[in-house]
């Protein structure tokens, strides 16, 4: 009895339903919204097999989990902000703990109830349905419904938990978003710094985790990677420690910091540095991003002028006034800013041996080029097993650490002193060392490639390198049916689904990928054909794609293209000049030093150039022939002479395609010249 009166006051227990039960109603008319009627509602001709109800309209049902738990958490505990109410609530023959517990209480009641009803109703309506849009069976609806328990319960625990430690209600939400946001923030700004002053910091080992980290990224996310066992652990666990620290925490706050911007001392200068360091990152990144072209030294600016913002903004929330200045404000700054420089400097300075370590040969257990790899599972993106794709070839190991040596003994200017010229005609290296010792090594340069040649053609080719930039390890599976279409023009099509051409084909296409050369992987020029290649599938969901991989057939695969010919394919996808009637040339001249542009053959230049050049036209079969033949690939330049060109074809097709200046035949010379 005496348990049930303290700790389940009936009285405080009736008085928040009825000041805070329609926020338990109207989540439950969210969560109804979101879930049951949309799955009632919906209408599929085939129906979708899903693995979790998240991925049905699972931002919606998300944005409500980490919305409702944080109006409740605001409202129930909104007598601990006011001096008032919390003069009046604190001076009931209650304990703290006890009144604690009946707020808490009240707060589970209010959140959980609609979930779970929502969950009843879901199970009903998916046993009622004769033709469902979605398949899934109960344990995706009990799994949903843990699912946002845990999520909900987070939310309100960890608004009530920053309660405790801020006097002001506005500010208690603020605070809350601006905590789940803050891994996101300083993890993103601060791979910003590491990659303008680290040398070789791959820019993936962060951002990539970026989304996992807060709930408020993970809406974006939730319909296409559900919710996974060890997420849920974490914020279980987060709930739990939470739940522990409000009490810790009430037990300790005072009844007059109601009002106040900080309830403790001790969270003072917590809050002051983050608010300051934040925003030495933020300010950091932004005079990097506005520097002028080839500038140095605007990040540092940036870095010192967001650090006098955010200590005087601190302050003035702290003190909850503009008139802060004192003899102790320039002191604490300089404390405040020598170590946020330090934990800026220390992990890109030089003696730390980031930035010049190389593996030594023999701690290097196998060695991959490139990043990650994805496939798309049930509804889902999954991060494939890229163990097949390391190589322990000595020979190519000692190649790849062959090129790391002369990376970090070149002296490359690091990524914020370089110019966009330069890194638009660099190279992306991604390496993955595995190690002796079971870690991974991953550096990620950008090195201009003139410079590093002869080690670029060392590695790139070998076989293990071509293995894995062209996934040729594909082409070993078991392959369905084969899609080829024409380069210059898409209605140009061929597939291949004959079990023993389709051997042929791979294999042919197989040897010519690993037998190009350096050259051949340089060639600034279109591929002839596209190839699609469809795998066969062994996924028992309907909802699983069908495997499909992308090759490209360039004029140097001799072997595919003799093998297409042969069969008849090469006929259906090639375009004869007899059937071009005309070509029309326009030209168009670059001139903006500094200012790339990307040039691709544009159907609108052709139809109206916007400087007004004129047009050229010629039925010259040669000519039309030799287009047919060559195409440029899509370039960046500041600089150049580009002819932009449209193949009329008889049948009312149009083929547009580009070429330099340096590309014209003699011919094209003349006609243009001519005219």
């Amino acid at each position: 009895m005496t348990f049930n009166r303290l700790y389940f006051n009936r009285g405080i227990l009736i008085q928040n339903f009825r000041q805070h039960g329609w926020i338990g109603i109207l989540y439950l008319f969210a969560l109804l919204f979101a879930v049951p009627l949309h799955i009632a509602t919906e209408y599929r001709e085939v129906p979708q097999e899903i693995a979790s109800l998240f991925l049905v309209n699972g931002e919606a049902q998300l944005l409500f989990a980490i919305t409702f738990p944080v109006v409740a958490g605001l409202f129930i505990f909104r007598y601990l902000q006011s001096g008032g109410p919390a003069d009046l609530f604190h001076s009931l023959p209650l304990r703290r703990e006890h009144l604690l517990t009946v707020n808490l209480f009240s707060g589970f009641i209010l959140l959980l109830v609609p979930i779970w009803l929502t969950v009843g109703i879901t199970g009903w309506v998916w046993a009622a349905q004769a033709e469902p849009a979605f398949i899934f069976g109960g344990a995706e609806i009990w799994m949903w419904g843990l699912s946002m328990t845990i999520y909900t319960l987070f939310m309100f625990m960890l608004t009530v938990a920053i309660g405790m430690c801020i006097g002001q209600t506005v500010l208690q939400g603020l605070t809350v978003y601006a905590i789940l946001l803050l891994p996101v923030v300083v993890w993103g700004v601060f791979e910003l710094h590491l990659q303008h002053y680290l040398l070789g910091f791959p820019s993936e080992a962060i951002g990539r985790y970026a989304e996992k980290i807060s709930l408020v990224t993970r809406v974006a996310s939730i319909s296409s990677v559900p919710p996974y066992t060890i997420e849920l652990t974490i914020y279980g666990i987060l709930t739990v420690i939470f739940i522990l620290l409000s009490y810790v925490l009430y037990a300790r706050r005072k009844v007059e910091s109601a009002t106040q911007a900080v309830t403790f001392r001790i969270v003072k200068p917590v809050f002051r540095f983050g608010f300051m360091f934040t925003l030495v990152l933020i300010g950091g990144a932004y005079f990097e991003v506005i520097s002028p072209e080839g500038s140095s030294g605007w990040g540092i600016m940036g870095y010192v002028l967001g650090g006098i913002v955010g200590y005087i903004g601190a302050e003035m929330i702290i003190r909850k006034t503009w008139l802060i200045w004192d003899t102790r404000l320039l002191p604490q700054f300089a404390v405040y800013g020598i170590v946020a420089g330090l934990i800026l400097y220390v992990p890109v300075a030089d003696w730390n041996g980031y930035a010049s370590r190389v593996p030594e040969p023999e701690k290097v257990q196998s060695v991959k080029l490139g990043g990650d790899y994805y496939v798309y599972v049930d509804g889902v993106y999954l991060k494939s097993d890229d163990s097949h794709l390391y190589s322990d070839n000595p020979e190519y190991i000692g190649a790849v650490l062959a090129l790391h040596e002369k990376i970090v003994t070149s002296d490359l200017p690091l990524p914020a002193n370089s110019s966009s010229m330069d890194r638009l005609r660099d190279e992306t290296v991604m390496i993955n060392y595995q190690l002796d010792n079971g870690k991974t090594m991953q550096r990620k340069y950008q090195i201009p490639e003139e410079e590093f040649r002869q080690e670029l053609k060392a590695i790139k080719e070998t076989d293990e390198y071509k293995r894995v930039a062209y996934s040729t390890d594909l082409l070993d599976g078991d392959v369905r049916s084969i899609g080829l279409s024409s380069n210059v023009s898409g209605n140009r099509k061929a597939y291949i689904s004959n079990p023993g051409q389709i051997r042929e084909f791979k294999a042919l296409l197989k040897q010519d990928v690993l037998n190009q050369t350096y050259d051949d992987q340089l060639t600034p020029w279109s591929p002839k054909f596209n190839v699609e290649v469809y795998a066969l599938s062994d996924a028992s969901s309907i909802n699983q794609q069908v495997p499909m991989t992308y090759y490209e057939i360039k004029p140097s695969y001799k072997q595919t293209i003799e093998w297409l010919k042969q069969h008849g394919q090469y006929e259906q996808l090639e375009v004869s000049p007899d059937e071009i009637s005309s070509a029309q040339f326009v030209k168009e001249e670059i001139n903006s030093p500094g200012k790339f542009k990307w040039v691709y053959a544009e159907e609108n230049f052709m139809n109206g150039s916007p400087d007004g050049s004129k047009q050229v036209a010629t039925n010259n079969k040669k000519i039309i022939g030799d287009l047919l033949e060559r195409q440029r690939s899509a370039f960046y330049t500041d600089q150049d002479v580009v002819y932009h060109i449209k193949l009329n074809v008889d049948r009312g097709e149009s083929i547009y395609m580009m070429l330099k200046q340096e590309d014209l035949t003699k011919e094209m010379k003349e006609i243009l010249a001519e005219q």
